[in-house]
């Protein structure tokens, strides 16, 4: 069984993590690497699982509710097959951006990921910051912690006291991870690389589950 890189994309609904792992999985097949594409089959993310496939890419479709829950056996049964059957270099997995990517940890571990072998990216939607803070507090204590990476999404259209304030809140949970600032339209090379490329040795997640 091999083991490929391990990139999630996690973030809040809207935040733009479909459009970056679209982003990032054409820039990898440029670069001729093997890629599987794992998303949860929930809200709008039906309409993006056809845009992939009609691109080509393997699209898992995991249904009944959230993968980072309900559905943890079907992804573990979801990773084995990948990883029996075809050679890859990364499986990019997008999440329910509803909840708590920490849940994910444990069916991950037990398809034998370690946490060196996982790269959590969490995007963060600066246009929608104070409300985030006053009403999904708890989402962000649990998730950005575990964040191997963070992007500020959206900064053609936030304005500098939003993308300061992102950067204010993603510092008060995890005052060591880095930060890039993106707009998803003018993405470069460079920041696609900084976000494939895991930034951070993290300690044990398990504090965190």
């Amino acid at each position: 069984m091999n083991k490929p890189k391990l990139i999630l994309f996690t973030g809040f609904l809207g935040s733009g993590k479909t459009s970056l792992l679209l982003k990032v999985a054409r820039y990898l097949a440029g670069q001729k690497k093997q890629c599987a594409i794992i998303v949860n089959e929930i809200g709008e993310i039906g309409i993006d699982n056809l845009q992939m496939k009609k691109m080509g890419y393997d699209v898992w479709e995991l249904f009944g509710g959230c993968i980072c829950c309900t559905l943890a056996a079907s992804l573990e049964d979801t990773i084995e097959q990948l990883t029996k059957n075809y050679v890859l270099e990364y499986i990019l997995m997008e999440p329910s951006g509803a909840a708590d990517p920490g849940a994910l940890y444990q069916p991950l571990h037990h398809c034998q990921f370690t946490d060196d072998q996982i790269n959590n990216v969490f995007i963060m939607d600066p246009t929608r910051v104070e409300m985030f803070e006053a009403v999904l507090q708890p989402y962000l204590q649990s998730a950005i912690p575990l964040a191997n990476i963070t992007v500020i999404n959206k900064i053609d259209v936030a304005s500098v006291e939003e993308i300061e304030t992102s950067n204010q809140v993603i510092k008060k949970y995890n005052d060591k991870v880095p930060i890039l600032k993106i707009n998803l339209n003018r993405l470069d090379e460079n920041q696609i690389q900084q976000i494939i490329k895991r930034k951070v040795e993290k300690e044990h997640v398990s504090e965190y589950l």
